[in-house]
């Protein structure tokens, strides 16, 4: 049976009721991730998974996977908003509060073309670049696993489509309703978000749906997918975001507009999007993989 994905959006304000993906989404990047490297990889991705310490007050008092360590960045952040508006100044949750605009990048909308300028060193591409760095050089193992856990989210985060779009329409979070009697989702934002993942792995669920993903991955786009740097995958995204038939704006001489409040989206509008969104739940996973396995060959310490 065609399944058809989609990946879930970008939150580009700091909301913490609102997150990027949905749990669905980045546990099947990040379990093809794990799938796609070696033996010797997966145990230290394992050892630095229960290794690294998490707040105290967190939903999972330890996690004990990849996939589930894929989705605290998003619960971190939460509580990290929730700390700052307590003034608890002292909370451990306040160490991630730097993050907050790191799930996403905000572009104008007479940009065609995404640059690292476009950063302002506080986006998602820092994201990749800083964690990245920090699993492959990190002092201890609680540096590098935290490195581990949000190189997870992000690359989950920059292959999804509005991860990379505009400010003043928060990521399709204020286009609503959605009418057409196939999602009961009140927004474009949440659509992207979970509405249409969760009808689709209903019957499988995410592991098994991201195990047959990963079974379907060529060698050839193996090599493909990894010459591209996160930048151009930023562009990919983006070039979705802004395609016509996302509904998401519309192009014109100013560059791309909102249009109207609503959309009406039926069935037709999953089974467009199954095949682009199946490959870039697949790119994400396969590119994630090449970093940990570049960053774990680094030779970082273990056991600390």
């Amino acid at each position: 049976m065609r399944r058809a994905l989609a990946v879930l959006s970008l939150i580009v304000v700091c909301t913490p009721s609102l997150y990027a993906w949905g749990e669905e989404g980045h546990r099947i990047v990040c379990r093809i991730a794990y799938l796609e490297l070696s033996e010797d990889d997966q145990k230290e991705v394992a050892r630095l998974t229960k290794a690294y310490h998490i707040p105290a007050g967190a939903r999972m008092e330890q996690i004990h996977s990849f996939p589930d360590a894929c989705i605290f960045a998003d619960e971190a952040r939460a509580k990290a908003v929730d700390a700052e508006k307590a003034h608890q100044t002292h909370s451990p949750w306040l160490h991630y509060k730097p993050f907050d605009n790191w799930h996403f990048l905000n572009v104008g909308r007479d940009v065609t073309t995404i640059t690292e300028e476009a950063c302002a060193d506080d986006c998602i591409l820092v994201a990749v670049t800083k964690h990245a760095a920090m699993l492959k050089n990190g002092a201890n193992d609680q540096e590098r696993g935290e490195g581990l856990y949000f190189l997870g989210h992000w690359l989950g985060d920059i292959h999804q489509p509005l991860h990379i779009s505009y400010k003043n329409d928060k990521g399709g979070n204020d286009i609503k309703p959605i009418t057409g009697g196939f999602y009961t989702n009140p927004n474009l934002h949440s659509v992207w978000d979970g509405g249409i993942i969760r009808k689709e792995i209903a019957g499988p669920g995410w592991r098994e749906f991201a195990d047959e993903l990963q079974e379907k991955i060529t060698d050839e786009q193996r090599t493909q997918w990894r010459s591209a740097g996160h930048v151009a995958w930023a562009q990919e995204s983006y070039d979705i975001s802004t395609g016509e038939d996302t509904l998401y704006c519309k192009k014109d001489n100013q560059g791309c507009e909102n249009f109207g409040h609503g959309r009406k989206l039926t069935a037709s509008y999953q089974e467009e999007f199954a095949g682009k969104i199946n490959e870039r739940l697949q790119q994400a996973g396969v590119r994630l993989a090449a970093l940990i396995h570049e960053s774990l060959s680094a030779g970082g310490p273990t056991g600390q």
